[in-house]
This record gives C-alpha cells, sequence and structure tokens, in this order.
C-alpha cells in the first residue's frame, strides 16, 4: 500500500495524569495551559514541576509538550508574564501556543528559541495574515475554526513554510474560534482571560417589545415586554448551544489541504473521553497513513463518550441549523459511560486487578476493558470485588475510591472500563 507522511495527533492534557494517559494511547504531542495565562486558568492542575516532568516524559519518548499561554492579557499582568516566562523557558518546551502580539512579542525579545505557535484565539483566517505571522517568527499556525477546506489549501499555497494546525475533534464555542465576550457580559467573567462561564450553553427566554431600540430605557428593564415562547418551538430553547465537531471521517481531506496537526479539544474533559478520542484517532491517523479506506466503526467507538451530537463545522460543509444542539445543554448523546479505570500497581496477586471505580458497577454487568494495546481489548462480566478491607461487595459506587476485581487476564495500566447498557446476572 502507498503510504503517506503521517500528521501529529496533539491531544489536551488538563493534568501529569492525563497527559501520561494521552501519551499511552498513541497521541504525538499534548498542550497543556499553564497556570494563570492560558483559557484554562480555573480548572489547571499543573505546576512547574508537573510541566517538567511532563516535558522529561515527552523526551524520552520521542514525543512533544506545547505550554498554552494564549489569553489577551491587560496591563496588569504584563509584569507578571514576564516573571513566568523565564521560569517557563528553563523547561525548554517545545512551543508555546499563544495570541496576544504583545506578549509573542516579549517572547521573542526574551527567549528567541522558543517556537511559537499561534492559537486559534488569534482567529487567523487568511493566507496574508499567515504571512505576517511567519514573518516575525511564528512557526505554526492554528487555524480558525471558521475556515472551509480550500481556504486552508489556499493558505499553504502561498505560505508553504508554515506549519498548519487544525481542530478536528471537540466542543465547539457558539464563536468558533472563542473570541467572545458573552460571558464577560453576562457574569463579568471573560473568556479571552480564561474564565468563561459557558454562557452560550443556557437556556433562555426570549422577550419581544414594540419599542424601537432607541427609546428603550433603563427603567423599561422592569416591564420585559410579552414572552416570546421558543421553548414550544420544536427545536426547544437551547439557540446558541453548537454540537460538538467530529472530523476524524474527514483526515485525509484535511492532510491533503496541507494540514501537519490534528488538534483535539478537551482539557477539562474525562480520562475516559481522552483514552476513547486518542485512541480513535490513532488508529485512523494510522489507517490513512497505510492508504486504508477510512473504518467506519471509529464513528460508533466515538459513539460511546459523551457528546452534544455531532457535526462536521465550516470545514467542509456550511454551518446551519443541524449543527445546534437546541434540545438541552448536557453532553448525554451516548451509547456507553465511564466506568473506571486500571491504576498502578494493576494488581495484588494473580487475578486482582486495582480499578479506580467511576460509576455505579454491580456484579453481574458487563463492561468493556479499553486499552492502550488493541490486542488486549475485550469485554468481561463483572464478577466478585473487594473493598479496602478484602471482604466481597456486591456493588460499588463512583468516587468511593479503588477496588480490586477479580479478572481471568491482566489488563494494561492506563486501561479504561466502559459501561456497557445491558447486563445480565451472575449466579452466586
Amino acid at each position: 500500500m502507498k503510504t503517506i507522511e503521517t500528521p501529529e495527533l496533539l491531544m489536551p492534557a488538563g493534568s501529569l495524569e492525563k497527559l501520561k494517559t494521552a501519551f499511552s494511547f498513541g497521541a504525538d504531542a499534548v498542550y497543556a495551559g499553564v497556570p494563570f495565562f492560558s483559557l484554562r486558568a480555573r480548572e489547571n492542575e499543573f505546576n512547574l514541576e508537573d510541566l517538567q516532568e511532563g516535558i522529561e516524559l515527552a523526551n524520552s519518548q520521542d514525543r512533544k509538550l506545547y505550554l498554552t499561554a494564549n489569553i489577551f492579557a491587560r496591563n496588569s499582568k504584563i509584569k507578571s508574564f514576564i516573571k513566568h516566562i523565564d521560569a517557563w523557558a528553563q523547561l525548554k518546551p517545545h512551543a508555546l501556543i499563544m495570541s496576544d502580539p504583545g506578549l509573542i512579542s516579549i517572547v521573542k525579545e526574551r527567549h528567541p528559541d522558543i517556537p511559537i505557535h499561534l492559537s486559534v484565539q488569534a482567529n487567523c483566517m487568511n493566507w496574508s495574515s499567515v504571512k505576517f505571522w511567519h514573518s516575525i517568527g511564528v512557526e505554526r499556525i492554528i487555524l480558525s475554526r471558521e475556515l472551509r477546506l480550500e481556504e486552508v489549501k489556499e493558505i499553504k499555497n502561498q505560505v508553504p513554510e508554515m506549519e498548519l494546525e487544525a481542530f478536528v475533534h471537540g466542543s465547539i464555542c457558539i464563536a468558533y474560534s472563542g473570541r467572545c465576550l458573552l460571558s464577560h457580559y453576562m457574569s463579568h467573567r471573560d473568556a479571552n482571560q480564561g474564565v468563561c462561564d459557558n454562557s452560550c450553553r443556557y437556556d433562555y427566554n426570549l422577550y419581544k417589545t414594540e419599542k424601537k431600540e432607541e427609546d428603550y430605557y433603563l427603567e423599561d428593564l422592569r416591564n420585559k415586554g410579552e414572552l416570546y415562547r421558543i421553548n414550544e418551538d420544536e427545536n426547544g430553547t437551547y439557540i446558541m448551544n453548537a454540537k460538538d465537531l467530529r472530523l476524524i471521517q474527514y483526515l485525509k481531506e484535511i492532510t491533503d489541504a496541507g494540514v501537519c496537526s490534528f488538534k483535539i479539544e478537551g482539557r477539562t474533559k474525562s480520562l475516559y473521553y481522552l483514552s476513547m478520542v486518542t485512541k480513535a484517532y490513532r488508529k485512523a491517523i494510522d489507517d490513512m497513513a497505510m492508504g486504508k479506506d477510512f473504518n467506519p466503526e471509529l464513528i460508533t467507538e466515538l459513539d460511546k463518550v459523551p457528546n452534544r451530537g455531532y457535526h462536521e463545522g465550516f470545514m467542509v460543509q456550511q454551518v446551519g441549523s443541524h449543527s445546534q444542539n437546541y434540545d438541552n445543554s448536557v453532553s448525554r448523546y451516548h451509547t456507553q459511560s465511564y466506568a473506571g479505570r486500571v491504576v498502578s500497581p494493576v494488581q495484588t496477586n494473580a487475578n486482582r486487578i486495582h480499578i479506580e471505580v467511576r460509576n455505579k458497577l454491580t456484579r453481574g454487568q458487563e463492561i468493556e476493558v479499553i486499552s492502550p494495546d488493541d490486542k488486549t481489548s475485550k469485554s468481561f462480566t463483572i464478577g466478585n470485588m473487594y473493598n479496602a478491607d478484602g471482604e466481597v461487595v456486591e456493588s460499588v459506587h463512583g468516587g468511593t475510591g479503588v477496588f480490586e476485581f477479580e479478572m481471568d487476564f491482566i489488563p494494561e495500566e492506563y486501561s479504561i472500563l466502559s459501561l456497557k447498557p445491558k447486563y445480565k446476572t451472575l449466579e452466586p
């Protein structure tokens, strides 16, 4: 079979544990937010020691770790940024993902050896902008999510020396490239400072009035007007709640357009999401590199992950009402659930495996073990489970810690347990 150059699989790492899991399931690179200066400022478990360990692990496995510092900074953050960038530089990250031109200039002046990747937050949408960023030393552009394949091709043709990265999977903001002021207006939490409250996911009521905008004074807010019953419409009320992006079946076309890195969203999502999505895209990329046709079973695998419904974004078709989830704001479209994960040490004796439980599990339920190694992924029916005192228990609950499960095989470390919807009861 004809082989092609393999694009990078770039996965989110919201913690050191997630970083190790992503590498275990086949990520070529991960991105991790630095404290205070990334768009996941409120949900960031990394400190300098963790980042150092992550970079050393990446180097030992010939992989990469990119640090995300992509806020648009106010004056008050400049002094602090200068202090922090000197500490990050000592870690020798493989690149910094950035948006703010002023912060980029500080990095280029103080640490010109650190590669800069331009964040999707910068909303880069045309080849002239790409040429500008290349002229000041940016090595990679993370393309705006609003771009179509034809536009990506033109950018690559006009600036062939620039690396291009594109999002192919994950949650979508109502402002596709993330430059949104809705949260700042609603709750004084600025999305561009890393503290978005996801206002676009709210359930809204809409009111109508006969007044013109120029006649609408502050005191009129007490009289909102007539309620417009959008919740009685067949599409519901979640008017700004975008479905999730999924482009796994179009990786060949995106590669041919000039993209060298496939990016997955989800630094705050679960280890289950990270493992399942990494595994699926790793398989799709490897098949593509070998010239194989796309395997539609990978769509089924991604359906096991909680999502808001999937669509293809702007990349391959025009976004419309089909791209919105009008029914609800929660991720409840999935065929299986996160049941637990194998933790180290994996076992205590020949057949007792350490499992951190993440859902209610009962003797007799059928579980799928999803391993980093395809050869050891299999289903099994839960038998004896033991608590910390060594006592047999009939059921366990998510969030209550690590239990021992009797299993007739030894799963790999980082393996994930997925709960199937139907189960049978075992005889005692």
